[in-house]
């Protein structure tokens, strides 16, 4: 399985948008990333520090790293996983992903600069 491999999590792309839609987003909002990274071995320590390399604006302290989301709280969400946002109490956004076409249930955004939209 690829995802087990090293460097995986280390080389994956920056969304276009992300970092300079997120920038914003911390101005407005007290922004917190989460990440289900316990399913594989590296993905805590390569996700860390692909978040201090691409995501400097986002301090160590916002970062959230769990192997169930459904222990967050918080006003809004935003992830490509319907199964993290079934059980959240606030707003949930999904984010399009090819595995999550088949959902109907939350609301779908497609970019970064549909976040904003929707958060700005």
């Amino acid at each position: 399985d690829y995802v087990h491999e090293p460097g995986f999590f280390a080389d994956i792309r920056v969304m276009p948008g992300a970092i300079e839609v997120t920038k914003v987003l911390s101005d407005k909002y007290d922004l917190f990333v989460t990440s289900a990274a316990m399913e594989f071995r590296n993905s805590l320590s390569e996700k860390y520090d692909w978040l201090d390399q691409h995501f400097p604006h986002i301090h160590w302290k916002n970062r959230v790293f769990c192997g169930d989301k459904s222990i967050l709280r918080a006003d809004i969400m935003i992830d490509d996983m319907p199964y993290n946002l079934v059980s959240f109490q606030g707003k949930g956004l999904l984010f399009d992903a090819p595995h999550n076409r088949d959902n109907t249930i939350f609301q779908r955004v497609l970019s970064w600069e549909e976040v904003a939209k929707e958060l700005l």
